[in-house]
């Protein structure tokens, strides 16, 4: 920002705070928030709100998807703006439907027009339901895009503890996991590594010795972080494989 624009905006804040004029009611006299792409760093509005009426007109070019945070384990909800060109999230924010962002937070019949007159300076909305997220919440985003994130199946690529991986394909991953064998031979290890289907054994006790320790498909184990809705899915696989080893990274 320039000395001459900054010492613009500084006049017009004083005059503001000095008169009781406050910046929210300095948007609405200036009637319809219009909508004016953005060059460099700066982002299209997702929509224009006319500030008098109410009227919501969508960007056509900006999706708006609310779902939830896994930033941590309070699972509040979240809000995020996809660009439908490029299929890249611009920004995460809070979800004004879910009460852990927004109180009093919209009702789950409310239109998704509410959605966006809660971020606006509507009749107040913007002050009643807008839906707000903590720093780690707004970190997600950042998460997301991280270059050391990982996104396909990683294999051992050198001697264990040595930190080398490389990347094999999903199909590779589910086959070698199923079907188990040398799976490290070409690393000059001649190791029979048992896959799901040696495993899956419902029948055959695990030690005859210790028959405590229940069937063979005891030996499969898993160990999640946190599941957050995906505890169903490998609570019914760990049932159906016939073994009680499932344990999440809070509660099993």
């Amino acid at each position: 920002m320039k000395r001459r624009s900054f010492l613009k905006l500084s006049t017009i804040v004083g005059a503001a705070v000095a008169t009781g004029l406050s910046l929210e009611k300095l948007s609405l006299a200036g009637g319809t928030q219009e909508f004016v792409p953005l060059t460099g760093n700066g982002q299209e509005l997702e929509a224009t709100i006319d500030a008098k009426t109410g009227l919501v007109k969508p960007n056509p070019d900006i999706m708006m998807r609310n779902s939830a945070c896994l930033g941590c384990y309070s699972s509040c909800g979240n809000r995020v703006k996809i660009d439908k060109r490029s299929g890249q999230i611009l920004r995460v924010s809070g979800n004004p439907y879910n009460p852990n962002n927004a109180e009093p937070h919209l009702d789950f019949e409310a239109p998704l027009t509410d959605a966006y007159l809660a971020f606006s300076t509507y009749k107040n909305r913007g002050h009643m339901n807008r839906g707000t997220l903590c720093a780690r919440g707004n970190a997600t985003l950042s998460a997301h895009y991280d270059p050391y994130r990982i996104t396909v199946p990683l294999k051992r690529a050198g001697k264990r503890g040595e930190g080398k991986w490389q990347p094999i394909t999903w199909e590779e991953a589910v086959k070698e996991t199923v079907e188990g064998g040398a799976l490290f031979k070409h690393l000059g290890e001649d190791t029979s590594i048992e896959g799901f289907r040696q495993v899956y054994d419902r029948q055959t006790p695990l030690d005859p010795n210790q028959p405590e320790l229940g069937p063979k498909s005891n030996q499969l184990v898993i160990i999640g972080g946190r599941f957050d809705g995906r505890g169903t899915i490998t609570g019914r696989f760990t049932g159906a494989f016939g073994t009680p080893n499932n344990y999440g990274h809070a509660y099993s």
